[in-house]
């Protein structure tokens, strides 16, 4: 998945008046870098800031990371591409609800002003919270085949800051919540009451734009004998102005299963991972492939569809496989990212997607 920012409890919406010290959580920018249009995603913490942004016109995610600093010292973020330095922000303020200053390059020869406001239109202000609990040994838990290992559960959830007072967003945080926000602790706690396992679930928002939410929960299950851990990316998207989920035949023309599944194939036997398992095991590109088969088990020249489904990421649509969809547990999930330009024939043209689109040309 794309590098996005993390996000942590986070009180009302700042305003021009806000004082440093309290500015924390997540927290959405948009505005310019040059005359560039970016979106700057941040997490600021008491230990630190870290986040992400993009240009709005490219896509594609940059990382951005400070050190803890006085409430009231202006920001200097680092800029980075994966590991990469790239570039470095020195902002006039300390961390607030307007930042301005200026870019640099990494050799220090470049300089651009940037200029950014608080801004969550389209978007939705979220925190990310963590709920666990541990449970009895195994020895004590009827059925389970080791003793010694401690059941756990542990919760990751995103928590839709105003589903209070918006339906909307009540009905969105419903679908991303196991049971009522008030009592998300009593169930974790229960989680682990007779357990012979120790579950792990995260959750990742991967764009929050255009009146879209997306996000990826990822679950890992350890149950207690087994041979190795159990994976799995659940993808779900939002429409923030109904609060329907959102599923591929919303976002594509009719027909779209044939061309997408040539694209997702392609890019599959490019990888070199998985392009050199599917070789190695006597298939060859364009012909029927017995490790690719339909509903009927029928050999498919096209790799299936994911059944998870997708995610939004800034500049592409990111389609993820789970374990033994597509491979054997060693070769693990598989994700394929297509960018908006090169799904661009197959995406409606009035649809969800038709403000990425607009940018995108």
């Amino acid at each position: 998945m794309g590098s996005v920012p993390p996000a942590a409890s986070a009180g009302a919406a700042a305003t021009e008046t806000t004082p440093a010290a309290t500015f924390e959580g997540y927290r959405r920018y948009t505005g310019r870098v040059g005359q560039l249009p970016v979106v700057v995603e941040l997490l600021i913490t008491d230990s630190g800031t870290a986040g992400t942004y993009y240009y709005q016109r490219r896509g594609g995610t940059l990382g951005l990371k400070a050190a803890k600093a006085r409430p009231d010292q202006p920001l200097l973020l680092e800029e980075t591409a994966g590991s990469q330095p790239t570039g470095r922000w020195q902002s006039a303020q300390a961390p607030g609800p307007r930042l301005s200053g200026t870019w640099r390059s990494v050799d220090g020869r470049r300089e651009l002003p940037f200029e950014l406001t608080e801004d969550y239109t389209g978007a939705v202000r979220y925190a990310i919270e963590w709920y666990s609990s541990q449970g009895k040994k195994a020895a004590d838990s009827v059925g389970c085949l080791r003793a010694g290992d401690t059941a756990s559960y542990a919760l990751e959830v995103v928590h839709l800051l105003d589903a209070d007072r918006n339906p909307v967003l009540q009905r969105i945080q419903k679908q991303l919540l196991p049971a009522p926000y008030p009592t998300l602790q009593a169930y974790a706690d229960e989680q682990t009451s007779s357990s012979c396992e120790q579950t792990e679930q995260q959750a990742q928002v991967t764009y929050n734009a255009d009146q879209l939410l997306s996000l990826t929960r990822f679950e890992q299950i350890y149950q207690f004998g087994g041979a190795h851990p159990t994976h799995e990316f659940t993808p779900l998207t939002f429409d923030l102005r109904t609060g329907r989920r959102l599923l591929l035949p919303d976002l594509l023309k009719p027909g779209y299963e044939q061309p997408l599944r040539r694209l997702l194939t392609k890019r599959l036997l490019a990888d070199n991972l998985y392009g050199d398992f599917y070789r190695d095991e006597g298939g060859q590109p364009g012909q029927p492939f017995e490790r690719w088969t339909d509903e009927q088990g029928n050999p498919q020249a096209l790799v299936p569809l994911p059944g998870s489904g997708f995610s939004l990421m800034p500049g592409e649509i990111s389609f993820q496989w789970n374990e033994y969809e597509i491979g054997p547990y060693v070769i693990g999930p598989q994700t394929v990212n297509i960018s908006y330009a090169d799904l661009r024939p197959l995406l409606r043209p009035t649809g969800p997607l038709a403000p990425v689109l607009a940018r995108f040309k």
